[in-house]
């Protein structure tokens, strides 16, 4: 199975966001964990085109939207509002 990094970040509370683009399902998957708390989520979403160049606008927005979903998911697991 041969995947490629296409975006990682952390964020200010501390959550570490990464996207990859698996190339034998052609799919990205966006995967989001609390530091220090070994809690993670993860979700995938169909590419709308190879990203050969980088990703193009709709998937890297919608990339986007799912991390900051699943933000939402850990931080209501943690109790954080």
């Amino acid at each position: 199975m041969s995947k490629t990094v296409m975006w990682a970040e952390t964020d200010a509370k501390g959550f570490e966001s990464e996207c990859l683009f698996n190339e034998d399902s052609r799919h990205y998957e966006v995967m989001v964990c609390a530091s220090g708390r070994r809690l993670c989520r993860s979700d995938s979403f169909p590419a709308q085109s190879d990203p050969m160049q980088g990703m193009t606008e709709e998937d890297r927005r919608q990339a986007l939207q799912c991390a900051e979903r699943l933000v939402i998911e850990i931080e209501h697991e943690l109790g954080d509002r």
